[in-house]
């Protein structure tokens, strides 16, 4: 499943917050808040705005720490790299932030597609 077949889901309020859980729960475990307000049509903002900060800390601060939240989260080198030469004139950090956000509702649209009925 590619980020472009995720347009239909982004609108679907129970997705997002099923995303938004997952990315509370992933950037936990790095000790680094994030919280969600519930409101399903500022969700990406919302969150991004949240995210962004501690990407952009971890990228000049801690390249490990940095690397084992893209592992955990499964953002590959590949789909960075992509992302960074389709979209050069951003910020490397507001590129991962985005590209995380993508990948946790991937994720969970995944698991609504696999469970069973």
């Amino acid at each position: 499943m590619d980020f472009k077949d995720l347009s239909p889901y982004i609108n679907k309020p129970e997705l997002i917050q099923e995303t938004a859980d997952q990315i509370i729960k992933d950037f936990e475990m790095f000790d680094m808040a994030v919280k969600f307000s519930g409101n399903a049509y500022n969700a990406y903002q919302e969150l991004y705005d949240q995210m962004e900060p501690h990407i952009n800390e971890l990228i000049h601060g801690n390249q490990q720490k940095f690397m084992s939240i893209l592992y955990r989260i499964d953002v590959s080198e590949h789909q960075i790299k992509k992302a960074v030469e389709d979209n050069y004139t951003e910020p490397f950090s507001h590129i991962v932030t985005d590209l995380i956000i993508k990948r946790e509702l991937q994720k969970v649209v995944i698991r609504h597609h696999y469970k069973p009925k």
